[in-house]
């Protein structure tokens, strides 16, 4: 069974900025070979985030429609990415073992809405064994899985923020429409790390 899954640990999102502090969990508390799997928000995402107040009920649609978004493409991977490796066999399993943790800044402390999937390096088989992951085969869908999470993440705030979406001229990626540029440019940092995890990933197609 997954040790923390679909069940993200959000870092003060109501906090200010410059206050919230990155979560360092102790190496002794994850299994050796633990990958992280960031996925992240467009910037324009980031900045309304940072622009609402935590009173704002809106605040909490545009939190809800990214763990809404991560929990969807979790699920698909279960189904598509998730195999166990057996000598040359290839075994189907119950699914990742995920812990998820939610931040909303950077390391440089600017708004960064982002969640790291930590993938335990070992799955059940559907006979109840213990098996190592299979990662080659979770690498070829993680693009596939990033491009879902953004769209699902649009879909999500359409429909309840009521947003529009404009494809950026510099990196052609799609970002809320009206968002001011000089914000985009100011809070550009999108560093993103956990210190106990020494190789990370991160999943942020165009």
């Amino acid at each position: 069974m997954p040790f923390l899954r679909r069940n993200p640990e959000q870092v003060a999102h109501t906090a200010p900025f410059g206050a919230a502090k990155l979560t360092n969990h102790p190496a002794s508390t994850l299994p050796p070979c633990t990958r992280d799997i960031t996925f992240a928000a467009p910037k324009s995402v980031s900045v309304l985030m940072a622009l609402l107040p935590p009173e704002d009920s809106r605040l909490g649609a545009l939190l809800t429609g990214h763990e809404a978004a991560l929990a969807n493409v979790l699920d698909w991977l279960d189904k598509e990415g998730a195999f166990a490796l057996s000598g040359p066999a290839v075994l189907d399993c119950r699914g990742l073992d995920t812990a998820v943790v939610q931040h909303i800044s950077s390391v440089g402390q600017q708004p960064h809405l982002h969640t790291h999937v930590l993938v335990e390096p070992t799955v059940t088989g559907v006979d109840g064994r213990t098996y190592p992951v299979d990662w080659n085969t979770l690498d070829q869908v993680l693009v596939a899985a990033g491009a879902m999470y953004l769209a699902v993440l649009r879909h999500n705030l359409v429909h309840t923020l009521g947003v529009t979406w404009t494809r950026d001229h510099h990196e052609s990626k799609w970002e809320i429409a009206g968002i001011p540029d000089t914000l985009m440019t100011r809070w550009s940092d999108t560093t993103c790390a956990l210190a106990a995890i020494p190789q990370t990933q991160a999943v942020r197609p165009r």
